[in-house]
């Protein structure tokens, strides 16, 4: 299986084959190339695809791939027992028919108790591309999925994050402004963004509970300001980045908090190589997590 996740311009990948022990990793590493004319965006993704495959050399490969989230829509809507006529109603509400021919929508319900959805939007461009190229290179796409949704995944597969009642996972970003998940109780209760700045933070953007964001969003500015010695709003709290902000994943690890792992799954999986692996840059492979949706590790 091999799992390709996207961060801007830079295409990380992770290559594993099933083993009498769990996965293990055959290959890894990352490639970069700018979209220099989105209107050839087949040979683009052709032309990434092509050069990872030639990489890992495992024949015809079957692909996961993670988009930057900046590459798709959020949004959020009421529909309890998810509705698909209140989630249409939503769609055609919020988006213009123009929008809706160019983008797939999903929904992923959110906490009972809110009786929410998020809708994350595809571009069909890209899903389409993929289909073109997978059946140019003889391949097979097996999931797409979105940066941090992806790393949810690999944070319950590799680190078995759903044995704890409530979780974090925590992007940094550019510039102190990170992204981060929080589950509780197995739901998604809620998606967001903060500025990390001085003695204060505040939420940029959320889509579900606003109060845990801002919780969690207090919570972080006390670790890092040194007023607290662990996280207090999740049991456990899973840390990566995927565009080199290493000092401040650095400084967060160094403070030694009880409950702040690093979601780096080359500290888990086997690898066919005996290799030193560097727990900082070779976080980004944290986004290559739905290829191991349902697999035992």
């Amino acid at each position: 299986m091999l799992a390709i996740s996207q961060s801007g311009a830079t295409y990380n990948y992770l290559n594993w084959i099933p083993s009498e022990s769990g996965p293990l990793v055959t290959h890894h590493g990352s490639i970069q190339k700018e979209l220099e004319n989105p209107d050839r965006i087949d040979e683009h993704y052709y032309e990434i695809l092509d050069k990872i495959f030639s990489q890992v050399q495992n024949g015809d490969p079957i692909c996961t791939f993670s988009l930057d989230s900046s590459s798709v829509l959020f949004s959020t809507c009421n529909a309890k027992d998810k509705n698909q006529e209140m989630i249409n109603w939503h769609l055609n509400q919020t988006h213009d028919d123009e929008l809706n021919k160019v983008i797939d929508y999903y929904h992923f319900a959110m906490s009972s108790e809110s009786g929410k959805m998020l809708n994350i939007g595809f571009p069909k461009a890209i899903r389409q591309s993929f289909q073109t190229n997978m059946s140019l290179l003889k391949s097979k796409l097996n999931g797409l999925s979105v940066g941090i949704f992806s790393a949810e995944v690999g944070a319950r597969q590799w680190m078995h994050a759903d044995k704890n009642g409530s979780y974090l996972i925590w992007k940094i970003g550019k510039k102190k402004n990170d992204e981060l998940l929080y589950i509780q109780n197995g739901e998604l209760v809620s998606y967001f963004s903060i500025h990390r700045s001085g003695k204060k933070g505040k939420v940029n953007w959320q889509f579900g509970d606003s109060v845990a964001a801002e919780s969690i969003c207090k919570d972080i500015i006390n670790v890092q300001n040194n007023t607290s010695k662990k996280f207090s709003s999740a049991e456990q709290v899973y840390l990566y980045t995927t565009d080199g902000n290493m000092k401040d994943v650095k400084f967060f690890h160094a403070l030694e908090l009880e409950n702040l792992t690093l979601l780096n799954p080359l500290s888990v999986l086997e690898t066919t190589e005996d290799e030193k692996v560097h727990e900082y840059n070779t976080l980004p492979l944290a986004e290559t997590g739905n290829s191991f949706g349902g697999i035992d590790v």
